[in-house]
């Protein structure tokens, strides 16, 4: 309301100023155009106005109710999942498998489109992750205008993302996976500078070596 109000008074303002200007240069034309041109004016300034302002007020309508429609289409139990992960709830395993087995769905998003496993992540509930991922949560999930995955928005978490990093990684979440600004979970890693974090990336890349080998080594072996 306030911020429709405020859109209000500075279409009147700027409504002002043209007004002022236009009488400004019929004046200078002579008193008779502007005497007919100045009632004419001020029928057009009136209905411009109120076209303004449904329009406004539409706008700001559909803004409102968009929103709505958002929550209106999470089921009860989706709302309460993304409630359990978010920011006042507890992250509770049995609750989730709980909500899952009733039927909430492992990727719904929030009213921003955030993916559920996003926002447990976001929140601290690593312990969420791999129940979600279990029961069908897409890891590697982007969303947003910054096309971030889970990974990545758990390494943005710096040292207090290091849980959620090491157990979406050991859910095989993918480290390759660029986000909008074409940079990798690791990239960001290593903007941080946390060793600790970093290291958790370096031992990831150290199994899928030793997997290459080992992979190697059989289809080498199996040629004998």
């Amino acid at each position: 309301t306030q911020s429709l109000i405020k859109d209000i008074k500075n279409l009147y303002l700027n409504k002002a100023v043209n007004f002022s200007d236009h009488l400004l240069s019929s004046a200078a034309e002579g008193d008779g155009g502007m005497c007919g041109s100045r009632s004419s004016w001020v029928s057009d300034y009136s209905q411009s106005t109120s076209d303004t302002i449904e329009k406004i007020k539409k706008i700001r309508n559909f803004k409102t109710n968009t929103f709505q429609e958002k929550k209106e289409q999470l089921i009860p139990e989706n709302r309460l999942l993304l409630k359990e992960v978010g920011p006042t709830g507890e992250g509770r395993v049995s609750v989730i498998e709980q909500l899952l087995d009733e039927g909430a769905d492992p990727n719904c998003c929030d009213e921003d489109n955030r993916p559920v496993l996003t926002v447990a992540v976001m929140n601290k509930h690593h312990e969420a992750i791999p129940v979600l991922v279990q029961r069908g949560a897409d890891i590697d999930q982007q969303w947003g205008p910054l096309r971030n995955t889970a990974l990545h928005e758990a390494t943005l978490l710096g040292l207090a993302g290091r849980e959620s990093i090491a157990t979406l990684l050991g859910c095989n979440a993918s480290i390759r996976k660029k986000n909008a600004g074409g940079q990798t979970a690791y990239d960001l890693a290593l903007n941080t500078g946390d060793d600790l974090v970093t290291s958790l990336f370096a031992a990831k890349f150290g199994q899928g070596l030793k997997d290459q080998l080992a992979q190697t080594r059989s289809l080498s072996l199996d040629d004998c």
